[in-house]
C-alpha cells in the first residue's frame, strides 16, 4: 500500500510539473459556429402577387359574388342603430348581414334581394348579425322586410338572397 501511495504522489507531482510548464494561450476563442457553404439556386417568381387593401378585397368579393345566390335563415330584429352607424327604424327595408360575409363594414349600404316562400324584397345592409345568431348565408331582417316575406310570429324563415 505504501508503494501505491508513493506512486500516486509521484504521478501527481509529475502531472503538476507538466501543467505548470505548459504555455498559456491568451488569444480569444472563436465561438462562431462552423457553417459549410450550401449551393442553392435563387428562387425566381414568374408571377407578381397583388396585395389589396381590405376595401379592395371586399369590393372584389362583392363583384365576384354578383349573381351568386346565398342560402340561410332569416330572422328579424328591432335595433335602432347598426354597425354601419346609420340610425333606422322598424319600417326601414334593411338587413344585418352575417359576420362571415359582412367583412367589417365593407358591405354597408349594399343592396340585397331576399326571397322566401315565393316572395321577394330588396333591402339595404346597415348592420352586422353576430356569428352566434347568423351563420354564413343568413340575414337578420328588419321587421318591415321580414313582414313582407312572412308574419313576424313565424320568427325564423328559410331564405335565399343575392346582391342586387
Amino acid at each position: 500500500m505504501a508503494i501505491f501511495n508513493k506512486l500516486a504522489l509521484l504521478a501527481t507531482v509529475a502531472l503538476a510539473a507538466m501543467v505548470s510548464a505548459a504555455p498559456i494561450d491568451t488569444a480569444p476563442i472563436d465561438t462562431a459556429p462552423i457553417v459549410a457553404p450550401i449551393d442553392v439556386a435563387p428562387i425566381r417568381h414568374t408571377s407578381a402577387l397583388k396585395i389589396a387593401s381590405s376595401t379592395e378585397a371586399s369590393e372584389d368579393l362583392v363583384v365576384s359574388a354578383q349573381g351568386s345566390s346565398f342560402s340561410g335563415r332569416g330572422t328579424w330584429f328591432t335595433d335602432s342603430t347598426g354597425s354601419c352607424g346609420t340610425p333606422f327604424n322598424t319600417h326601414d327595408l334593411i338587413v344585418a348581414m352575417n359576420e362571415a360575409q359582412m367583412g367589417g363594414t365593407s358591405m354597408c349600404g349594399k343592396s340585397v334581394r331576399i326571397t322566401s316562400g315565393g316572395k321577394t324584397v330588396t333591402a339595404r345592409v346597415t348592420d352586422t348579425c353576430p356569428s352566434q345568431y347568423c351563420n354564413s348565408g343568413s340575414l337578420d331582417l328588419s321587421q318591415a322586410v321580414f313582414s313582407q316575406l312572412a308574419p313576424l310570429s313565424t320568427g325564423v324563415i328559410p331564405i335565399t338572397w343575392v346582391f342586387a
